[in-house]
């Protein structure tokens, strides 16, 4: 890690244990971290990496953050803003994401990142789990209780 204030969580459950990351800082340099979790799930591709960022329109900038770190790194990323609120919960919504995707011409190696709240995280985890049969899926909780959902949640 980069970030000079992070704490490390290992949740431990086998087959589907997960690392929880509290970081300061760490929008800028997601990369450096999105790259050490794929080393350890196998591998990126060395080219081709495609990254989808999901947002709400309150946490725009924040998500643009994460895309440009992930840019930097050579990544391709299509930027997902959706509208803030439980009104983004919906099949519509859901189908605009999915054409994205295809859009990119998103595989299963595909990261989805979530950038924002519950919604966003509820919206964009759904999206990284269905499509193409579940594909990578990385929160970045922007609320304490995204936070705690996203982290503890079971998601």
């Amino acid at each position: 890690m980069t970030h000079s204030k992070h704490t490390t969580v290992n949740v431990n459950l086998g087959d589907r244990s997960y690392e929880i990351v509290i970081a300061s800082g760490a929008l800028t340099s997601i990369a450096d971290d999105v790259a050490s979790w794929g080393d350890r799930l196998g591998g990126w591709p060395n080219t081709g990496r495609k990254a989808a960022i999901v947002t709400d329109t309150n946490v725009r900038p924040h998500a643009e953050a994460v895309q440009h770190s992930l840019a930097t790194d050579g990544w391709t990323t299509e930027l997902i803003v959706i509208a803030a609120g439980e009104q983004s919960k919906s099949l519509s919504v859901m189908s605009e994401m999915y054409d994205r995707l295809v859009d990119l011409h998103a595989d299963r190696r595909t990261l989805v990142v979530a950038v924002g709240g519950g919604v966003v995280g509820d919206a964009a985890g759904f999206l990284a789990a269905t499509y193409a049969r579940g594909v990578p899926f990385v929160q970045v909780p922007t609320s304490l209780l995204a936070d705690v959902d996203s982290s503890v949640g079971g998601k």
